[in-house]
C-alpha cells in the first residue's frame, strides 16, 4: 500500500534537515545522500515547493564541491520541470520564481565553466538558458527580467564564440545583445545598469572588429562605448572604475 502524501512530505523535511545538518557539520557527500532520499519523498508526495528546494541545494553542494558538470544537470533538470509546471499553471508564484532562480544558476555556472576553459559545457549553459528563456518571452515579451537575462546570454555567449574562434557567430549574438539593450534602455531610462550592459558589448564588438583587422567598424563600435562611458561618468563623477574605462577606451580610438 502506497504511503500517503503527509508522511512522505514528512519524510522528505526529515531528510531535507538532516542535509542542511550535514553541511553544517562540513560533510557534502553524506548530505547529497540525504538529499536524495528527501527528493525521492518529495517527488513521491508530488510536493513542488520542497522537490524544488531539494534541487537548488543539490545544486549548489555539487557546484561548491566541484561536480560542475552534476550541477549542470540539477539546475537544467530543476529549470525544465518548473517550465513544464508553468505550461499548467502559468501564475504560479513557486513555478516562476524558480525558473528564474535555474535561469540565474545556470547562467552563472556558464561563466564559470568559461572562466576554467570548458567551452563546451560553457556554451550548453547558455544555450539551455536561452532557450527556455526565449519561450518565457513568447508569453510575456516586456517581461524585464527575460528581456535582461537574454541580452546578458548573448553578450556571454558572444565571448564565448569569440574566444573558440567563431567570430561571425559571436558578432550575431553582440547584435542580438545590444537590440535587447536598446529596448530597455528605452523602457526603463533611469535604469543605468542597461546603459552600462550596451557599453560592454560595443567595446566586445570594437575588440572583435580590431581582431579582423576592420579598423574603421572597431573605431565607430569603441567609439559607441566611449560615449556611453562618458554619460555614465557624469552620473557618477566619483567612479574610479569608470574614469579608468573612459581612459581605455580613449586609447582605444587613437
Amino acid at each position: 500500500m502506497p504511503e500517503k502524501p503527509e508522511k512522505l512530505r514528512e519524510e522528505a523535511v526529515k531528510y531535507f534537515n538532516e542535509t542542511v545538518d550535514l553541511i553544517q557539520k562540513g560533510k557534502p557527500e553524506e548530505s547529497l545522500e540525504s538529499l536524495q532520499l528527501a527528493e525521492k519523498a518529495a517527488q513521491e508526495a508530488k510536493d513542488g515547493a520542497i522537490l524544488f528546494h531539494t534541487l537548488k541545494v543539490r545544486g549548489q553542494i555539487l557546484q561548491s564541491v566541484g561536480r560542475l558538470e552534476e550541477a549542470l544537470e540539477t539546475y537544467a533538470f530543476s529549470l525544465r520541470t518548473s517550465e513544464k509546471l508553468i505550461s499548467e499553471d502559468p501564475e504560479n508564484k513557486l513555478y516562476l520564481d524558480t525558473v528564474r532562480l535555474n535561469l540565474n544558476n545556470i547562467g552563472n555556472l556558464g561563466n564559470i565553466f568559461q572562466r576554467v576553459g570548458n567551452f563546451t559545457s560553457s556554451k550548453q549553459c547558455y544555450e539551455i538558458g536561452l532557450e527556455i528563456c526565449q519561450r518565457r518571452l513568447e508569453s510575456r515579451p516586456e517581461n524585464e527580467f527575460y528581456q535582461m537575462y537574454a541580452g546578458n546570454t548573448f553578450n556571454n555567449l558572444g565571448e564565448l564564440l569569440f574566444k573558440m574562434g567563431r567570430v561571425e557567430e559571436a558578432k550575431e549574438k553582440y547584435e542580438k545583445a545590444l537590440k535587447i539593450y536598446e529596448k530597455l534602455i528605452k523602457n526603463y531610462p533611469k535604469d543605468m545598469e542597461y546603459l552600462s550592459d550596451k557599453e560592454m558589448t560595443y567595446n566586445n564588438l570594437g575588440i572583435l572588429f580590431s581582431e579582423k583587422g576592420k579598423k574603421e567598424e572597431a573605431k565607430q563600435n569603441f567609439k559607441e562605448s566611449l560615449d556611453i562611458l562618458e554619460i555614465l561618468s557624469k552620473k557618477d563623477p566619483n567612479n574610479k572604475d569608470l574614469k579608468e574605462k573612459l581612459t581605455l577606451r580613449g586609447k582605444s580610438l587613437k
